[in-house]
């Protein structure tokens, strides 16, 4: 079901145009009578207010296969249901008029059997041509929509792009990185080597993939291990990462996990008392990045990096991010891309 009933009343020029031409078309050739006669004028204003009613209650209708059956979920459903209520509607609303015109301006007409198979003649073809107008009008107003939603996509997911290779430009990484080299390389020569290292493991990951669609799970995990082995030095160990339950065989976009695990370093406070807990596991098509929270005291977010991420998943899958922020945790989804 559509999240709202939509329904207004409105008047167009097309369908006052129809109304009018079903008001005057109908009595002038279907209903034998003297033309210009006082008789003929009834019909013609009976008939174009029995059109007008059809017409409305038609939208009407059309709204309600709208909110019940939406296109997209069961177009047989919807097609099927709308023309048999719109053909009885219509039945009725003509029967209605006929009756109406025949009690109180024209004594000679009867409601009979040919009155009564022409009416539901008629009423089918009513039907058919309310719905072949106006869900015709529906459908390319969806895709114009479409089409404008799309041109939006690609322009976000261009800007995140840019927003994205600024921050891996950035030199607030590795300038963090060579001052923590700088304090390690002759206390311990050894962890100097293994952070160098790893550094340049992570420099070459975003180097390498910086231009790719999607990049597999398992080469992720690796890079994302790396850049947490690089803030383990920084803040001493006080960062922790568990990786369970993945499948390695999926896909993310690139930089994507990092970006999440840089946003909780960001802002929540690392120290003895308050280490920093990573875990991601995958579940329900979703690889779920979640930590605790501790945050820094009048921090601000801009929600930059979040939005971005939205923004390049909703464009390459279609799929929006899961966002759950509680008390203690606060995790992200992301949409597991499959091969």
């Amino acid at each position: 079901m559509s999240e709202k009933f939509h329904y207004k009343f409105k008047v167009k020029w097309t369908a006052i145009f129809g109304v009018l031409s079903f008001g005057i078309l109908v009595p002038t050739f279907f209903i034998p009578m003297e033309l210009g006669s006082q008789e003929h004028f009834f019909s013609i204003l009976i008939a174009t207010i029995t059109s007008a009613v059809i017409w409305e209650g038609s939208k009407f209708i059309q709204a309600l296969m709208n909110y019940w059956f939406p296109w997209e979920k069961s177009m047989v459903k919807h097609l099927v249901y709308e023309i048999l209520c719109i053909f009885i509607f219509s039945s009725l609303g003509l029967i209605v008029g006929i009756l109406t015109y025949a009690t109180w301006f024209s004594s000679s007409v009867r409601l009979t059997v040919g009155i009564v198979l022409q009416n539901i003649f008629v009423s089918f073809l009513l039907a058919l041509l309310f719905i072949a107008f106006n869900e015709g009008a529906f459908l390319f107003s969806k895709w114009k929509l479409s089409l404008i939603e799309q041109e939006r996509l690609r322009q976000e997911n261009l800007i995140a792009k840019v927003e994205s290779l600024k921050k891996q430009l950035d030199p607030h990484f590795l300038f963090n990185s060579l001052s923590v080299l700088s304090g390690v390389v002759y206390q311990d020569p050894l962890l100097a080597d293994r952070f160098i290292t790893k550094l340049a493991q992570v420099y070459r990951y975003v180097l390498e993939h910086n231009d790719a669609q999607r990049v597999s799970l398992n080469k992720e995990i690796i890079f994302v291990q790396a850049y947490c082995f690089l803030l383990n030095v920084r803040f001493l160990n006080k960062v922790t990462l568990s990786v369970k339950n993945i499948n390695e065989s999926s896909f993310v976009l690139p930089m994507s996990i990092q970006l999440l695990v840089e946003n909780a370093v960001k802002h929540n406070r690392i120290s003895e008392d308050h280490p920093l807990e990573l875990t991601i596991n995958e579940a329900d098509g979703f690889l779920w990045i979640e930590n605790n929270i501790n945050r820094k005291q009048a921090e601000h977010s801009t929600g930059i990096g979040l939005k971005n991420l939205e923004a390049r998943y909703k464009y390459v899958t279609g799929k929006s991010l899961v966002i759950e922020d509680k008390q203690t945790v606060f995790r992200v989804g992301l949409p597991l891309i499959q091969e």
